[in-house]
């Protein structure tokens, strides 16, 4: 089967640093190789990928920092929508179906395709879908589905790694940390108030876009001189996977309905819980009591964070790599296009 993966213009796959939907991709990209498959890669042009790359851009154009940037950002944005709508159309006789990452298919909607959904499904954009209703859709979690119902979805495909880059910590160091957007889906304030709250050290690693220029300087500068709490900026995998694994418990105090959330998965790739806000995917991807808690807030959060310290680490490692890795992944990917390639064929 020969497979068009659309990725943003945004960051190159794999991602040198912050990007995690550019992960999955990778990952998909890997499995579908090893399953014997031909995926080609529509995205950066500085992709390091082990198959063909058509380029939308020459290289990935990244979040502008500031809101000052952003102007020029929506006209490289518009450049590469034509660009990527032009190199669908010339690889359209090369491919079987075309699998969008979020891209908009709805001018190649005869032709197989389906399109995974990697953000949340908010009010300004239920008039996007509305339009667009007829194409094919994979959710993250079976909870994102909820957002919108009547979408015509094909498929829930949780996300995997390789859990074997992730090595199985079983005497963590004595911090907590958080790895995430800083803005206020993601609340990293309240995690570095319930750490001080107990007296624990808190490691924080992240990026700060124009999204969360204003939210970073008032909610989250204030606490970087506290002797607790270390800011370690945007970091690489290799250094997440370092920070997540030898944490004591990874704090995810979501503020929104959060369609998956990789730093849950990759904290239990190492052994480490999850204390999370019970919202979006969150019941799904932590057991409760065994892998993570799962909390109304962080208030409640401060009352029951020590009994995920007590938990099997050798355990959470283990279900996470069975549950979620990227073979199961692409499997189950490999599924939602053979059935989307027979209903077309009806």
């Amino acid at each position: 089967m020969k497979v068009a993966i659309i990725a943003g213009p945004y960051i190159p796959v794999p991602p040198p640093k912050y990007g995690g939907t550019e992960r999955i991709i990778h990952y998909l990209i890997k499995g579908l190789i090893a399953a014997g498959h031909e995926p080609i890669l529509l995205g950066p042009g500085d992709s390091k990928v082990e198959c063909e790359v058509v380029p939308i851009v020459p290289k990935g154009l990244y979040f502008p920092k500031t809101t000052k940037q952003v102007p020029a950002f929506q006209k490289l944005l518009k450049a590469a929508h034509e660009e990527t709508e032009k190199q669908i159309s010339k690889i359209l006789p090369r491919v079987d179906i075309i699998h969008s990452h979020d891209f908009d298919l709805l001018k190649f909607k005869d032709f197989p395709n389906i399109t995974t959904i990697h953000g949340p499904i908010e009010f300004m954009n239920l008039d996007y879908f509305s339009k667009r209703k007829n194409l094919n859709y994979v959710s993250i979690s079976k909870n994102q589905q909820e957002g919108y119902p009547d979408l015509n979805w094909v498929g829930v495909v949780y996300n995997g790694e390789d859990p074997n880059l992730f090595p199985i910590v079983k005497r963590p160091d004595n911090y907590v940390c958080f790895v995430g957007r800083f803005d206020q889906q993601k609340n990293p304030h309240l995690a570095i108030q319930l750490a001080i709250g107990h007296d624990l050290k808190i490691k924080l690693a992240g990026k700060i876009d124009f999204q969360g220029e204003e939210y970073f300087k008032t909610e989250v500068r204030p606490y970087l001189k506290h002797p607790l709490v270390e800011y370690l900026g945007e970091i690489d995998a290799e250094s997440t996977t370092k920070l997540l694994g030898h944490a004591k418990c990874n704090l995810h105090p979501t503020g929104f309905r959060e369609p998956f959330g990789l730093t849950v998965l990759e904290a239990a790739y190492g052994g480490t819980p999850t204390l999370a806000i019970a919202r979006g995917s969150m019941p799904e991807l932590i057991q409760e009591g065994m892998t993570g808690m799962l909390v109304e807030d962080f208030v409640e959060g401060y009352h029951q964070i020590k009994e995920s310290f007590k938990m099997n680490r050798s355990y959470i490692a283990r279900r996470a790599r069975v549950l979620f890795n990227y073979h199961n992944m692409t499997r189950n990917y490999i599924k939602t296009y053979e059935k989307v390639l027979k209903l077309s064929s009806k």
